[in-house]
């Protein structure tokens, strides 16, 4: 089967954008049903693009196919808010919500018939004093066409919204479970994951100079069908914060790739990367544990790995650090009085993907493609689903290609280019 076909037959998010068409902004129009006339999907994406004094701006694109080989740029794109870049919603029903990483709001796109995008009015947080709608797209959940969640991270508060009449419904304070002294807390970039009817989301700490992160794995569990909410705290693995299910319904949570890099520049602080297993059946993390370096080069020692990845059934992929990359360019920071700290050391080019074969005792082997060169570590997966869009930043970090994973056969085709950084990415037809 095309993945064309695929994309359709499972109606999962995907997105990318192209120079062909105009998503400009409409006054009006018929807002369309997403199941009648067309069945031609069509995706949208947010992407941020450097201009000048060191500031990015962000554009809101659209595209009918990420198939295609293709270098999209933002001639017919609509200028957003530099603070937008966060795109969510539920795939294929012409509706979608852009988030603010200043403001307390999420503004409401509707898709017309005629294609254009009308913007509605921003809906406030403010009442849940929530500051931002930031973060990743992971923390904009959507139970529902009527229930959705924003998982607030700085004011740790699960904020319950209606998304089809933009109302509050109520939030859920979570500071006695997750603030953690002076330490930051952050949710995953990685996808939730759903077990029944929960969904589990993961998040960790790190010091303000992302140079200490302590051995704490938190995760948020909440039942979508009565809206409680469970933590589940781990203190032997820090910052595993990307989970990927197995055949067997255990998840596998792993170091993500700041915590690695905070390991790497300061191990003293910072343990080594790990991997632990949380039992959705029971409710608990279990007793197993294992560092990343324990199967990644197994005859050597101190090997950097990080970001587990969803796979083929059974598997998943994992970064790993080129540390002779990452120690030039630390050495080069030092040189020029720079800082270099965990986040710094995970944003580098130097990170090149490995395949991994979970288990009891999981094993690893290096991807090798030509089409496959070391990126960014903290490339940002999208869209929940049964296919995964792997957003890569290229080109140092100007460009950003789409590599597409299938839920049969794992890591696929990386066709589409588009200029700068897509942070945001939804299937809205």
């Amino acid at each position: 089967m095309k993945l064309k076909t695929a994309l359709l037959a499972l109606a999962v998010f995907a997105t990318a954008c192209s120079d062909s068409e105009d998503p400009k902004p409409s006054d009006g129009g018929t807002q369309v049903d997403p199941d009648a006339g067309t069945a031609e999907p069509l995706y949208a994406a947010i992407t941020q693009v450097a201009i000048a004094g060191g500031n990015t701006q962000s554009y809101l694109v659209t595209l009918d196919d990420i198939e295609k080989a293709q270098t999209v740029g933002i001639g017919d794109a609509i200028e957003l808010p530099a603070d937008a870049y966060i795109a969510a919603g539920l795939p294929g029903t012409g509706k979608f919500i852009v988030s603010s990483s200043r403001l307390p709001t999420v503004t409401p796109y509707t898709l017309n018939a005629d294609g254009s995008l009308k913007a509605g009015d921003p809906l406030s947080f403010t009442s849940q004093g929530v500051a931002a709608t930031g973060g990743y797209q992971s923390q904009h959940y959507f139970v529902s066409e009527t229930k959705a969640y924003y998982f607030d991270h700085v004011n740790y508060k699960l904020v319950i919204w209606n998304p089809q009449d933009l109302s509050i419904i109520t939030s859920k304070d979570l500071t006695s479970q997750l603030k953690n002294g002076d330490f930051t807390f952050r949710y995953s970039q990685s996808l939730a994951i759903t077990a029944g009817d929960d969904v589990i989301i993961a998040g960790g700490w790190h010091a303000a100079d992302v140079r200490t992160v302590p051995a704490k794995t938190a995760l948020v569990i909440v039942d979508t069908q009565t809206d409680e909410v469970t933590v589940k705290v781990d203190n032997r693995c820090g910052w595993a914060r990307d989970g990927v299910k197995h055949t067997d319904g255990k998840i596998y949570y792993a170091t993500e790739s700041l915590g690695s890099g905070a390991h790497f520049v300061s191990p003293g602080t910072t343990g080594a990367p790990c991997m632990v297993r949380f039992d959705p059946a029971t409710g608990e993390f279990d007793a197993w544990s294992t560092t990343l370096d324990s199967f990644i080069n197994p005859g050597t020692e101190g090997d950097i790995a990080a970001m587990l990845l969803p796979g083929a059934p059974g598997k998943g992929y994992l970064r790993v650090m080129n540390k002779a990359a990452a120690q030039s360019a630390w050495d080069a920071a030092v040189a020029a009085e720079r800082p270099f700290n965990g986040q710094n050391a995970a944003v580098g080019a130097w990170w090149s993907l490995w395949e991994v074969t979970l288990g009891d005792a999981p094993t690893a082997t290096p991807v090798v493609r030509d089409d496959l060169v070391p990126t960014n570590g903290r490339t940002i997966p999208q869209n929940p689903g049964e296919l995964l869009v792997l957003p890569e930043f290229i080109n140092d970090n100007a460009q950003t290609r789409f590599r597409l994973m299938s839920p049969e056969t794992g890591l696929g085709d990386a066709k589409t280019v588009v200029e700068g950084q897509v942070r945001g990415l939804l299937r809205i037809r």
